[in-house]
């Protein structure tokens, strides 16, 4: 598959993605940009600091590839790490706001309640009354949570 396919197959599925798919998109891409800028400053560095001290260009390339290699494999193991969701329905029973974009929420799902810490995504429950059902995804390592439905 070429690169053109690639690009048509994600185009398409970004027009038919749902409300809630845009809104995972939307915060897993801002955390792996922030990933991001982390290489792109070091490489910067290195090409500055290359020019006064280092006379052969082909050693600033090189340490920039090595650099730009390990900041692919960095990230791509990153996105897994946020594409792991967990579902939960079931009531919800409180929205404690702990700082500016902290909550705390407890799902009572079944007969067990159930305690998330959310750092992203949890302006979405704050208009959601007491007590009512919720689907939601969570993903336990990175804190997000998406609203997929309140019912």
């Amino acid at each position: 598959m070429g690169f053109k396919d690639k690009f048509a197959e994600s185009f398409a599925r970004s027009k038919t993605m749902s409300g809630p798919e845009k809104k995972a998109n939307e915060i897993i891409g801002r955390l792996l940009l922030r990933k991001a800028i982390y290489p792109i400053a070091l490489m910067i560095l290195v090409i500055i600091g290359g020019r006064y001290t280092v006379k052969n260009n082909w050693v600033i390339l090189g340490i920039n590839v090595v650099i730009a290699i390990g900041a692919y494999f960095f990230i791509r193991n990153q996105s897994k790490k946020y594409q792991n969701f967990k579902p939960y329905v079931g009531n919800l029973i409180s929205l404690e706001k702990k700082s500016k974009k902290e909550y705390v929420a407890i799902i009572k799902q079944g007969k067990m309640p159930v305690k998330l810490q959310i750092t992203y995504g949890g302006e979405d429950l704050e208009h959601v009354k007491k007590n009512q059902i919720v689907q939601i995804s969570y993903n336990p390592e990175a804190k997000i949570v998406v609203l997929v439905n309140k019912m």
